[in-house]
């Protein structure tokens, strides 16, 4: 069914020349007409960690799915959502809906941005390494059993630069390229603004605020 479908996939938190990035799918669904065992079905196929329904674009609703079940919300999906729709829409949106709540957004400096509260984001766990090295040599025998974690070390503390990977096989993501949400967490629980360089080369910027919010930045582009 999904090659049928007008699919457009984006790179969301590529570096500065447009390399790297995590792969998102962007499927137009204006008022739902594909049933939600279709969508899940098609969010299967294409295998990327998220995939965006559009269904409204007029409020920004969008629903997400990962390869294995509908989630309220995921950082890199929606980056990638507000960025297709300001881009493509007749007009800026300020703001996107998606079960998890509705989700602020802008653009500043080319990149796009989202603010979202911590309740909204799924759970991770943390686990912190010596240093960048010890995190780019994790092996796959040590990641397969990984239960949704990302794993980072500092490369640069006063800078606030982070190495990191991020590993949820038991959420049928083996390995994330770029992990919004735990970046956004991530920030709140070290309490400062960051950069973080993930997976293979993809970069993404995030910084905690007052009252349990967080934001969360990068560039986009569409393959």
């Amino acid at each position: 069914m999904a090659n049928h479908l007008n699919i457009h996939t984006l790179r969301v938190f590529v570096n500065q020349v447009g390399k790297f990035g995590n792969s998102v799918g962007i499927i137009q669904d204006e008022g739902k007409k594909i049933v939600l065992n279709d969508r899940q079905r098609i969010a299967t196929d294409l295998g990327y960690s998220e995939s965006v329904f559009i269904n409204d674009v007029s409020v920004g609703s969008v629903s997400i799915f990962n390869p294995r079940s509908e989630v309220p919300f995921a950082g890199h999906a929606m980056v990638g959502a507000a960025w297709f729709m300001n881009k493509t829409g007749d007009k800026p949106i300020d703001s996107l809906v998606c079960e998890g709540g509705t989700i602020k957004t802008w653009m500043d400096d080319g990149k796009t941005w989202i603010r979202a509260a911590l309740t909204t984001l799924p759970a991770w766990k943390y686990v912190q390494r010596k240093n960048p090295i010890e995190v780019e040599r994790l092996s796959e025998s040590e990641t397969k059993t990984i239960k949704h974690s990302l794993i980072w070390a500092w490369i640069d503390e006063h800078r606030g630069l982070i190495r990191a990977r991020t590993f949820a096989p038991d959420w049928g993501i083996p390995e994330d390229e770029a992990n919004g949400s735990g970046s956004m967490r991530l920030a709140a629980i070290l309490g400062r603004t960051i950069e973080i360089f993930h997976g293979k080369g993809s970069i993404i910027y995030a910084k905690p605020l007052q009252s349990d919010f967080a934001d969360l930045g990068g560039r986009v582009i569409e393959d």
